[in-house]
């Protein structure tokens, strides 16, 4: 296929839609079903996610591959110019083949993500602040500078500990502090009932979903 820009975005426009549409039908699956625990780390609950996902009557529809811990091409590695141990895994990797000429990815990152201290049912104790952070430092900013930063993809927040609202406001200050207003995460559109929520950087727009796991 001859490189058209406007309509190669506009292909990637429809594919991110309907990957974000699979992983909303595949969470109120996940709801329906209460077959999760908030003391799961977030591989679990992707995995979760995933397992799910793969049985979603719109997956199957599309055809789409949907992977889990998936390493993502880096030209470094295969050139020799960096170690393999430095490759980072995209949590969640969604596939297509368009018209046999396109090939498409979606790559979702996923982080726990609390309001504040608590202990999980064995006792561990949770750094709330930490995990905010860490949706900054080892979320956002990979898709910004990092190993995702020429990968399409969105990000993945799993509340496992108080209410989304407020758990933004925690995020936005980090955000203000490292970053600038102008880069605080933001209503964007509704998807199935579902609120997108987006960061709008120098770098690109990100677009971020959060699954409640907190009850």
């Amino acid at each position: 296929m001859a490189k058209n820009v406007t309509l190669i975005n506009k292909i990637n426009s429809s594919f991110e839609i309907k990957c974000l549409t699979v992983l909303v039908k595949s969470y109120n699956t996940s709801i329906t079903e209460k077959r999760f625990s908030k003391d799961w780390e977030e591989k679990t609950f992707s995995s979760h996610l995933v397992s799910l996902m793969k049985k979603c009557d719109l997956a199957i529809k599309y055809n789409f591959t949907i992977t889990k811990e998936e390493e993502l091409e880096d030209e470094d590695i295969d050139k020799g110019l960096k170690s393999p141990k430095e490759a980072n895994p995209i949590d969640i990797r969604f596939h297509d083949i368009w018209k046999n000429e396109l090939r498409l990815d979606f790559n979702v990152e996923a982080k726990n993500i609390s309001l504040s201290e608590w202990r999980k049912s064995n006792g561990k104790k949770v750094n709330a602040s930490q995990q905010q952070t860490e949706y900054i430092t080892k979320g956002i900013d990979r898709f910004l500078t990092g190993h995702y930063k020429d990968k399409n993809g969105c990000m993945l927040g799993y509340l496992v500990n108080g209410n989304l609202d407020e758990v933004l406001v925690k995020i936005n200050d980090k955000i203000l502090k490292q970053k600038n207003a102008s880069e605080y995460i933001n209503s964007g559109f509704v998807l199935n009932k579902h609120q997108i929520f987006e960061s709008i950087h120098n770098e690109r727009k990100l677009n971020h979903l959060f699954f409640q796991y907190s009850n």
